[in-house]
């Protein structure tokens, strides 16, 4: 029995969903034009990029595969500290009586964030391993067990071991074991080599992301007679209205009403949570206007083939199986993610891609001269 509120870690994220329009590609409804002043695109300046790997990079990235490659054992030595993994054993009681689920033997916690009642991972920082240390504590007011709720109890708890990490040292049989290199200084290279790699993934992704960001400030959105920006309507709706269900069904899921967990969990009212939604919706509709009207200017096409190798791609990074995934989940990666989520993506690195086959690589930038 665990004492103690449940902590859920939540990440809020906007995510936002696409609908299609008629057919073909998303905003094939639409003449964009009518909402958008086209700017550049074609030609933008970006700067090149070298890369170079250093040996301590080299030693980083080996040291990260060799923790990576550790393995725990159990001690019975030592004094245990917050983070550890311990083994435990304890004894509940109140008013000098054992009482239902106090009580257990060999069991295995994460010292700092066990999840039991305020002071009792505390009290055991700093004891040595083999000691039983009694602590004298208090459920709270809001105990989840009312019978127990407000009442002082006192563990008596054996530390029976501690886990430690044992991290291999960069050996001929590590190397071996962990590549198709068999010597050290061949480990080294193809260390460099993956380290080179990954460098050069993230400074060409640099390059797109500064071209998509020039290109999205390059396009003005057209305004009304009265000085507003114009979007569709239907776009903001649907944005808007996804968003606010994914904030209700968090709320949902901590049992508060909306407005209570807008307040407690993210420190907003209602008034500046729709304000935040629907500016956070703007954004993101120019966002999907610019790429598609590029997609469809220069005859950009996503294939179903395309598609699929997208979500296969994003579950090996994750490293799923897509049954995996939904036994994690509880549904596929597509229906998670959402299919039109998917072919946005899909589109958007392709916009990208011809953003940057079409760009002048330069040194210096003109604006930097």
């Amino acid at each position: 029995m665990k004492f103690g509120k449940i902590a859920v870690l939540l990440s809020l994220c906007l995510v936002v969903t696409f609908t299609f329009s008629g057919c073909g590609r998303p905003y094939s409804g639409y003449d964009l034009d009518d909402y958008l002043t086209a700017g550049t695109y074609n030609g933008l300046e970006v700067k090149s990029y070298k890369v170079t790997v250093s040996s301590k990079e080299i030693d980083k990235e080996i040291n990260s595969k060799l923790k990576a490659a550790a393995t725990t054992k159990s001690v019975k030595t030592g004094t245990v500290k917050k983070g550890e993994k311990i083994n435990i054993s304890y004894v509940g009681k109140i008013d000098g009586k054992t009482f239902d689920g106090g009580s257990a033997d060999d069991t295995d916690i994460t010292l700092g964030s066990s999840g039991y009642i305020d002071g009792f991972d505390k009290g055991l920082y700093g004891k040595k391993v083999g000691s039983t240390v009694s602590l004298h504590l208090t459920f709270p007011d809001e105990y989840h067990t009312s019978e127990y709720a407000g009442k002082k109890v006192v563990f008596d708890v054996t530390i029976n071991s501690r886990s430690v990490s044992v991290v291999p040292e960069l050996t001929k049989t590590f190397v071996k074991n962990n590549s198709d290199e068999t010597t050290i200084s061949g480990y080294r290279k193809y260390i460099e080599k993956t380290v080179k790699k990954e460098k050069t993934k993230d400074a060409i992704q640099a390059q797109k992301d500064y071209l998509w960001a020039e290109t999205l400030s390059n396009f003005k959105l057209k305004q009304d007679k009265d000085g507003n920006d114009l979007y569709p309507d239907k776009e903001i709706n649907r944005i808007v209205e996804f968003m606010t269900q994914k904030y209700q069904n968090y709320a949902d899921q901590y049992d508060m009403s909306f407005n209570k967990f807008l307040k407690e969990k993210m420190g907003m009212s209602e008034s500046k949570f729709k304000k935040s939604v629907k500016k956070t919706a703007q954004t993101e509709v120019k966002k999907e206007m610019v790429c598609y009207y590029i997609a469809d200017k220069q005859d950009i096409k996503v294939s179903k083939k395309e598609y699929k190798q997208y979500i296969s791609d994003a579950l090996d990074k994750l490293g799923y199986t897509d049954g995996e995934f939904k036994t994690n989940y509880g549904s596929t990666y597509e229906s998670y993610n959402g299919k039109e989520n998917i072919w946005y993506a899909c589109y958007l690195a392709k916009v990208e891609d011809y953003l940057l086959d079409n760009a002048k690589v330069v040194d210096k930038l003109s604006s930097e001269k």
